[in-house]
């Protein structure tokens, strides 16, 4: 990192400020998204995670991963990292005394976001400071947390989702690569093994990461680097398989479970990490002298890692979403946003921010490279994260959080460097880019309006504030729902003693009996309908004043307009309710 000359050294900003002013602006996002607990941003993940974590606090099976408010109508086994829901059930323990379960449980899903907020707001600062060479300003900082904003509003108090943890550990994967600390290996290992652990949405940049610090300790050969890759794949080695005996117990670690933390998985962790452990200590002999025979090393028994994955997992060939049917990817998958890329995303009417902040980064990632190019290889590192993280975006919608906290962290370093660049060409580049970029999908793509057809209205819940409490009274069986219902009377069974679990819940583990919802209420085979609807007890649905095109969806256009269909006998007619409980007669349907 260049030193800053004599004329322009100035007291460096107190760490303590620059942090206060993350907060200041993280702040004022928290209160432009929504009041607490009502985030904008808010999704069903958080609903579902609130789920989780209360069955978690019902009976302390640490180690059971079912939702027992879903039957499709075999057990559905959640994916999610028991991590994330660690800090909601110790605040919900800690507050409980004072306040209840539920009330000290609503705390925490205020209190935990915060406070992870407050750990991202220290590692993107301490970057921040790694990457700029003459020093932080808190103008500088606060422009920065500003165009942090779609990565910030993860944070909102009441996101439970897991994304703001991945950020946290984004982050800290990301210090560790630029720290000066002879121990930032560990660091790097330890945000490693844990993004993991949470989810698979940061592989891409954990590869990035281990495999760029490989390749620079191998060319280069330096103590510095190769100390830090030794660590890194010690600590991988070392922790990955008790931690995830402790994350997920010994059963779920010897399955084969592609979108997870798994056998697969753990044996990627602890292996590779071996490899890049042990390798290094070759490189001590003459014939490793030269940076080929160090590059051989790791790549030669890296290679041999990955195909040894690849005989042993063949399920895993069809990648982490290999249970989406064609029709749940029709009717589902395919309808979502953020698995769109961001042409596709404007072109159906998606949210303006997250598709044109991506092309902000453009230009902020364009300065970075020509204004304040990073000097050092872990600052290249993050660079090279961030540019996969926009990449990844533009592709892909989900990605967009992470561009959002990797692009910004570079800017201190780019307003600082903007009054040494001399070009105008240099100058105008970073800024043109971004705006023909924006003009071009302005002028080329012909955005239209999402249509409201009945699909949509499937993914909506019209039983708000309606009185469902047939429930209450109906006998124990499973609900068949469309889904935006579904996680209503999900938190109804949940909070009920579980009698009335839902078929179907909108996610990509839930698939099979996604495609039973849509062969139900959208697709015309009355033989496919049969079998759809076989294993279940109910169908529920909510009433609704409009009139549906009865094409798409025949029986859920019938049975929303209060019209009967053989085979479905309400189980109460007397009511004012909007709620419509069913109980299905399998012999009568058709």
């Amino acid at each position: 990192m260049p030193t800053p000359p004599e004329s322009s050294a100035s007291p460096a900003t107190p760490f303590w400020q620059l942090f206060a002013i993350f907060i200041l602006v993280g702040v004022c996002v928290f209160l432009l998204d929504g009041a607490p607990g009502a985030s904008f941003a808010a999704d069903v993940d958080d609903i579902a995670r609130k789920l989780q974590i209360r069955d978690l606090l019902r009976d302390g099976q640490w180690h059971d991963p079912t939702w027992p408010f879903l039957a499709m109508p075999e057990p559905y086994y959640s994916p999610w990292s028991r991590l994330v829901d660690a800090p909601y059930v110790l605040v919900t323990w800690a507050l409980s005394p004072f306040t209840g379960t539920e009330t000290a449980f609503g705390l925490s899903r205020l209190i935990v976001p915060v406070l992870w907020f407050g750990v991202y707001a220290v590692l993107a600062v301490r970057i921040m400071q790694r990457l700029t060479p003459y020093g932080l300003t808190a103008l500088s900082v606060g422009i920065a947390a500003l165009c942090a904003f779609l990565a910030i509003a993860e944070f909102h108090p009441g996101r439970i989702d897991h994304h703001n943890v991945q950020l946290v550990l984004m982050l800290a994967l990301c210090l560790g690569l630029v720290s000066p600390h002879r121990h930032a290996g560990v660091l790097i290992g330890l945000a490693s093994f844990l993004s993991v652990a949470i989810g698979l949405e940061c592989t891409p940049f954990v590869a990035i990461a281990i495999v760029g610090l490989g390749l620079v300790a191998a060319w280069t050969g330096e103590a510095n680097h190769v100390r830090r890759l030794t660590a890194t794949g010690l600590t991988l080695s070392i922790i990955t398989l008790p931690l995830s005996l402790m994350l997920i117990g010994s059963a779920a670690a010897g399955q084969v479970q592609c979108d997870a933390l798994s056998a697969p998985w753990i044996l990627a962790l602890s292996a590779g990490g071996l490899v890049i452990a042990l390798a290094p200590r070759l490189w001590r002999l003459d014939a490793f002298a030269h940076p080929a025979a160090r590059l051989a090393s790791l790549a030669v028994p890296g290679a041999l890692l990955l195909a040894l994955l690849w005989v042993a997992f063949p399920l895993c060939h069809h990648g982490p979403l290999y249970m989406i049917d064609p029709i749940a990817k029709e009717y589902w998958f395919s309808r979502i946003f953020q698995e769109h890329n961001i042409l596709e995303h404007y072109a159906e009417g998606g949210l303006v921010p997250v598709i044109f902040a991506p092309v902000a980064f453009i230009g902020i990632l364009l300065a970075t490279w020509l204004w304040a190019r990073p000097q050092t290889a872990g600052s290249m590192l993050v660079f090279v994260m961030a540019v996969g993280a926009l990449c990844l975006t533009l592709v892909q919608g989900r990605n967009f959080r992470f561009a959002a906290a990797l692009a910004p962290l570079f800017l201190p370093a780019v307003i600082q460097a903007y009054a040494r660049v001399e070009s105008l060409r240099t100058r105008l580049i970073p800024v043109i880019a971004p705006l023909i970029v924006s003009l071009a999908i302005i002028g080329l793509i012909k955005r239209t309006e999402t249509q409201l057809d009945p699909i949509t209205f499937m993914e909506g819940d019209a039983c708000v504030d309606a009185d469902i409490s047939v429930l209450d009274t109906a006998p124990p069986g499973i609900v068949m729902a469309p889904s935006g219902l579904s996680f209503r009377l999900a938190e109804h069974a949940e909070a009920s003693g579980r009698l009335h679990p839902v078929a179907s819940l909108p996610f990509h583990r839930a698939a099979p009996s996604i495609s039973k919802v849509a062969r139900t209420f959208i697709l015309t085979d009355p033989d496919q309908r049969r079998e759809a609807l076989a294993p279940f007890d109910y169908v529920a649905v909510c009433r609704i004043n409009v009139d549906l095109d009865r094409s798409v969806a025949p029986i859920y256009a019938a049975l929303v307009s209060g019209e009967d269909w053989p085979g479905l006998v309400d189980v109460e007619t007397d009511t004012a309710s909007r709620f419509r409980l069913l109980r299905i007669d399998h012999e009568a349907l058709r």
